[in-house]
C-alpha cells in the first residue's frame, strides 16, 4: 500500500511540476501531512487493529472437557466416575468461505483507510491552492502599489509646484491607501491559511513561498482518463470489496445453516467396571440460523446497488469538473493572452506624465487593466483546485 501511494504522489507531483520548479513543494506538502496528521496516525493503527481483528474466529471452536464425579447410595454400589473430550466442527466449507471473508474484510479496511487518507491529503492540497493564490495576489497588489506610490510622488511633486490641484492629488493617495488595506487583508487570510495547513501537518508549520499556479493539461478524452480515475478511487475500491465479501457472507451463511459436528472420547468407571471410546454427535440448525440466509441475500443486493450508484455519481461528477476544468483553463490561456497584448501600464503613465490623458482617465484604464491581472490570478486558482479535486485519489 505505502509503495503504491507513493508511487501516485510523484506521478502526480510531477504533473504540477510542469516545466518549472515553482510547484515542486506541492509533492512535500502532501508527504508531510501523510507522516504528521495524527488522524491519520490513529487511522494506521487502527487499520493495523483490525487487521488482526479480521482473523478471529477463523479457528474451530475450543474443545470442550468434562469430568463427572458422582457417590453412589446405597454405598455398596460404590461411585461412579465420567472423563470425556470432545471437539465441536462446523461443515468443512464454512472455514473456507471465513477465511476468504478475512481476506475481504482486510482488502476492505485498507481501501478504507485509503479513503480517508484521501480525504486528509485532498484538504490539504486545497489549502496549498489557496495559499499559493493568496501568495500570486499579494505580488501582484505589491506591484499595483509600487506604481500607485510613484504615482502619488509624482503628483505630489506637480501639487507642490502648483501644477495641479487638489483633487488628482488626493485621489492618487487614496488609490495607495486602499492598496494598503488589500495588501493587510490578504496577508490576514494567508496566516488563517497557514494556521489550518499547520494544523493539519500535526501543529506543524509549513511555509509555502510559490506564487505561480501551473496547472497541467489534461487529456482531450473524457474517457481515456476516466478509467485511471476509477482505479485510483479508494472509495469505489472499498464498495467493490465490500461486495465481494456481501457474497462470501451469503455463501458463508448457506454454510453456517449446514449440520455441525462433535467427536472426541469418552471413558466412564465404576467399581470393578470400566467403559470407553469414542463420541460423535451432529447438531441440526433447525431455528437458530433460520433468517441468516435471506438477510445475508438481501445485504448482498444492497452493497451491488450502492456499488453501481456510486459508480454513476463519481462518473458523472468527475465528468463535470473534466468539462469545468478544461473551460477553465481554455479561460485562463485566454486571458493570459490578453495581457500580453494590452501590457499598457507604462504606456499609461508616460501619458499622464505628459499630459495627455486625465488623472481620471488614467485610474480607469489602469483599474480595468488591473482587473484582467486579478481575474487570470482567480481563474488560475479556481482551475487549480478543480484539477486537485480531479485527481483527490492519485495522492
Amino acid at each position: 500500500m505505502i509503495t503504491r501511494n507513493k508511487i501516485a504522489l510523484a506521478i502526480v507531483a510531477l504533473a504540477f511540476a510542469g516545466i518549472a520548479n515553482a510547484q515542486m513543494s506541492f509533492e512535500n506538502v502532501l508527504q508531510q501531512v501523510d507522516s504528521n496528521n495524527l488522524m491519520l496516525k490513529a487511522l494506521r493503527q487502527k487499520l493495523e487493529a483490525e487487521r488482526i481483528a479480521a482473523r478471529i474466529g477463523l479457528s474451530p471452536s475450543n474443545p470442550q472437557a468434562e469430568v463427572i464425579y458422582q457417590w453412589g447410595s446405597p454405598v455398596a454400589i460404590g461411585n461412579k466416575t465420567t472423563i470425556s473430550i470432545t471437539q465441536q466442527f462446523d461443515f468443512p466449507t464454512a472455514y473456507i468461505y471465513r477465511a476468504k471473508l478475512a481476506k475481504g474484510m482486510a482488502n476492505a479496511l485498507e481501501n478504507e483507510y485509503r479513503s480517508k487518507r484521501s480525504e486528509v491529503l485532498h484538504k490539504a492540497g486545497l489549502l496549498y491552492a489557496d495559499l499559493v493564490y493568496h501568495n500570486a495576489l499579494l505580488v501582484e497588489l505589491n506591484r499595483q502599489l509600487k506604481n500607485a506610490m510613484v504615482i502619488a510622488q509624482s503628483l505630489k511633486q506637480k501639487f507642490d509646484a502648483g501644477e495641479i490641484g487638489i483633487i488628482p492629488y488626493t485621489q492618487a493617495e487614496l488609490v495607495y491607501h486602499e492598496l494598503n488595506s488589500r495588501i493587510t487583508q490578504v496577508k490576514l487570510e494567508q496566516k488563517s491559511l497557514a494556521d489550518e495547513l499547520g494544523a493539519l501537518n500535526g501543529s506543524v508549520a509549513l511555509a509555502i513561498a510559490d506564487s505561480v499556479m501551473l496547472v497541467p493539461e489534461l487529456p482531450d478524452s473524457f474517457e481515456s482518463w476516466i478509467g485511471l480515475a476509477e482505479s485510483q478511487n479508494p472509495e469505489l475500491a472499498y464498495l467493490k470489496s465490500e461486495t465481494e465479501n456481501s457474497r462470501l457472507k451469503l455463501k458463508l451463511s448457506k454454510a453456517e445453516v449446514l449440520p455441525t459436528f462433535n467427536a472426541g472420547y469418552a471413558r466412564e468407571k465404576v467399581v470393578g467396571e470400566r467403559f470407553q471410546g469414542i463420541v460423535v454427535g451432529i447438531s441440526i440448525p433447525l431455528w437458530e440460523k433460520s433468517n441468516t440466509v435471506r438477510y445475508a441475500r438481501a445485504n448482498e443486493r444492497y452493497m451491488q446497488l450502492l456499488a453501481d450508484d456510486y459508480l454513476f455519481s463519481f462518473r458523472q461528477r468527475t465528468q463535470q469538473l473534466f468539462s469545468k476544468a478544461k473551460t477553465l483553463q481554455e479561460l485562463a490561456n485566454q486571458l493570459n493572452q490578453n495581457i500580453s497584448n494590452l501590457d499598457i501600464a507604462g504606456k499609461l503613465f508616460l501619458a499622464l506624465q505628459k499630459g495627455e490623458i486625465s488623472i481620471v482617465d488614467y485610474y480607469t484604464e489602469l483599474n480595468s487593466y488591473n482587473s484582467i491581472k486579478e481575474r487570470l490570478l482567480e481563474v488560475q486558482h479556481e482551475c487549480l483546485k478543480t484539477y486537485i479535486e480531479l485527481n483527490r485519489f492519485a495522492y
